[in-house]
């Protein structure tokens, strides 16, 4: 990717010197994907941490959303300099109130009765599906589920994960399909409705002026109802092997894939705003 500006079909994605300090200037949140935009096969490398590091030192506040368990989100919050991390799809976000770790749940989740539909919905995908088989952090989640088709081997291939989807939507889940996983759930909501939920109860901040304060930071399929809400996105590199699953890109997209890429975000953000 040498061009200064890359195509792909009706989207035109820009490259990070494009980037203006007026798209910059309002900014406070940076919103990020996790598996696959900071980390790289699986790991967080050293400077997808200092990016980390170096956005929260110049006043940025990062906000992860995610597909993962909130076990992990658990473990993000504790361990990243990171203002809350939304997980399992905008299902619940752990975030931090005078230095207690508190839990927010999407209120349409109806409780009574949600782990029995997620047993039920588990033992038909694994039944029909050859091959399919769940998240190995299943254990740590508390509203999703995740059926493994690209974290560990035996990989599914497209019909399997294809397969997947239509037995969750038979089932009445709502899924999304990340780099790794095609995650399912029974509520109302996705990455965005989730986030602008916690954003509008939590922080106090309506659903037009988040996007006017946030960017968001992504890599997969499931990243694209953020791509198409917030105006100012941006993809790691490893956006464009996922190009014929996608119809919602980025605006901007980094020259590198997962952690590297975050961290070639991120600089081009701190840059932008002091400049």
């Amino acid at each position: 990717m040498d061009n200064s500006v890359f195509s792909q079909g009706s989207a035109t994605l820009r490259d990070l010197s494009f980037l203006s300090p007026s798209e910059v200037g309002p900014l406070e949140y940076v919103l990020t994907d996790v598996d696959d935009t900071i980390t790289t096969n699986g790991k967080l490398r050293p400077e997808a941490l200092q990016a980390l590091y170096d956005l929260s030192e110049n006043g940025f506040k990062v906000i992860c959303v995610t597909g993962g368990s909130a076990g992990w989100g658990d473990t993000y919050l504790r361990q990243w300099p990171i203002e809350a991390v939304l997980s399992e799809s905008g299902a619940v976000c752990l975030y931090r109130e005078r230095k207690v770790i508190k839990r927010y749940v999407h209120p349409s989740i109806v409780q009574q009765g949600y782990q029995e539909r997620c047993r039920k919905l588990i033992e038909a995908v694994l039944a029909e599906v050859p091959g399919s088989k769940l998240s190995s952090d299943q254990f740590a989640r508390l509203y999703d589920i995740a059926f493994d088709h690209g974290s560990e081997p035996p990989y599914l291939d497209k019909d399997q994960i294809e397969a997947v989807v239509a037995v969750c939507r038979r089932h009445g889940a709502a899924t999304a399909v990340s780099s790794i996983h095609v995650n399912a759930w029974f509520g109302q909501y996705d990455k965005r409705e989730g986030t602008i939920s916690f954003f509008k109860d939590i922080l106090g901040i309506d659903a037009e002026t988040l996007k006017k304060v946030c960017c968001y930071c992504g890599d997969a399929p499931n990243d694209q109802v953020m791509f198409s809400y917030i105006p100012l996105s941006f993809g790691v590199g490893n956006v464009l092997d996922h190009k014929a699953e996608i119809t919602e890109f980025p605006v901007y997209v980094s020259h590198y894939h997962g952690g590297k890429g975050f961290s070639q975000i991120a600089a081009a953000l701190i840059a932008a705003k002091n400049e």
